[in-house]
């Protein structure tokens, strides 16, 4: 009898006795790997895993209950129970902000990916916890289906290149994190229109099983697309911690926070740990529209930029003498003032002489070109900024004094 086999024995007879509990699948080679499957009175109501519960239970919220996540409900919400994640779910349809039908996708998507992580593993053990209060018991899912898709998914994920990459990468899963490690040449490989959408995908915040959501492909499909350019090196991988658990008790947050089980070990804490990406360099964004600035960052931020975004040019000022950045996206058309004018005053302040300034607009004519070069602005960049083009400005204005603080490298920190 398989190891997976068993388990499903194990589930069949929890199904046949009604069981209410917990049972507790773990890796006999890491211990601290824990996978958990909630069952009330034989049917299974929840899962949950030690690996990212709650980016898991976030993306499966959002994907199913779009309207309820941002309306803001979410940040007025507290869980005192250990299943936090079921007794959220269960508060928001009590409350009516999503429905039952709503509910059980969400709880189906979260039990997928825990499922998922533990079909592919040939030494596992179980332990069976009975009597333990699940909050949510409206939601059941069909055990054998659960398994039969799960073994489904992974069977599609191991013929889409998982072993030739595993064989490279044996901690490889799909928690991990895609990320773009040489634009330029990216848009030499691919179709610009798809480089564009891989920069926004893959700019280190987002894991494999977040990509299939964004591409609304298959989680084997996205390994399928991406794994030529993962052979050329233009695609690295790295790990991400949880995000903070935004739910629990105040008692409890510190160990949530890292997401350790009780039996970890403290090594496996601190590797939890999130690292700080190298610092290569300020770069300011002067536009009215915060949108703006919140684009440019998501750009630059995961290759190691700080971005400062400035709504109101005339007193940003002053924030721009303090931060001194090492280069300066100029909206054209701003209220009280314009970039030409403001460009003109920067360039006769002996602190911005030598910065790089960029001028945005929307309107991309030469004469819009020769006015910001008469007003002393050393590029020229339409709205709403591209992922390439930004980069492409940084690399173009910053390539020398990147390389003297951080090797003049643009791939992600």
């Amino acid at each position: 009898m398989t190891v997976i086999t068993k388990i499903s024995y194990d589930l069949l007879m929890l199904s046949q006795r009604r069981s209410t509990g917990e049972l507790v699948i773990t890796l006999k080679d890491a211990p601290f790997s824990q996978w958990r499957l909630y069952f009330y009175f034989g049917r299974l109501v929840y899962a949950d895993s030690d690996t990212h519960p709650v980016r898991r239970w976030k993306r499966a919220f959002q994907q199913h209950c779009p309207e309820c996540y941002q309306s803001g409900w979410l940040s007025t919400v507290q869980s005192s129970r250990p299943i936090w994640g079921a007794d959220v779910l269960e508060q928001a349809v009590q409350q009516g902000r999503i429905t039952t039908t709503q509910a059980k996708a969400a709880i189906q998507s979260v039990v997928q990916e825990v499922v998922f992580g533990f079909v592919g593993h040939a030494r596992l053990d179980t332990e069976w916890n009975p009597g333990l209060e699940v909050p949510q018991q409206a939601a059941f899912l069909s055990i054998a289906q659960v398994i039969h898709e799960a073994q489904q998914l992974r069977e599609q994920w191991r013929n889409s290149g998982f072993d030739q990459l595993q064989a490279l990468l044996p901690n490889f899963t799909p928690e991990m994190v895609p990320v773009i490690t040489d634009p330029k040449k990216l848009t030499l490989v691919v179709p610009a229109e798809i480089s564009v959408k891989l920069m926004k995908l893959m700019q280190g915040q987002r894991t494999f099983w977040d990509v299939a959501i964004q591409m609304k492909r298959s989680l084997p499909e996205v390994l399928r697309s991406i794994l030529p350019l993962m052979n050329q090196g233009l695609i690295s991988l790295k790990e991400l911690p949880d995000l903070p658990n935004p739910f629990i008790r105040e008692e409890d947050e510190e160990r949530t926070l890292l997401q350790v089980s009780p039996s970890q070990p403290a090594a496996s804490a601190a590797a939890a740990a999130p690292t700080a990406p190298v610092k290569k360099g300020v770069i300011a964004c002067v536009d009215d529209s915060p949108m703006i600035g919140e684009q440019v960052r998501e750009i630059l931020e995961p290759f190691g930029y700080e971005v400062r975004s400035i709504t109101n040019p005339l007193q940003g000022i002053a924030t721009l003498l303090q931060d001194k950045p090492d280069l300066i996206f100029l909206d054209l058309v701003m209220p009280n003032t314009n970039g030409y004018e403001l460009c003109t005053f920067l360039r006769k302040t002996s602190a911005f002489q030598s910065i790089p300034i960029v001028i945005l607009t929307g309107h991309d004519g030469v004469i819009d070109r020769m006015r910001a070069k008469m007003s002393g602005a050393s590029d020229f960049m339409s709205k709403p900024p591209d992922a390439i083009k930004v980069l492409q400005i940084i690399e173009k204005h910053l390539g020398m004094a990147a390389e003297a603080k951080a090797s003049g490298s643009l791939s992600p920190a």
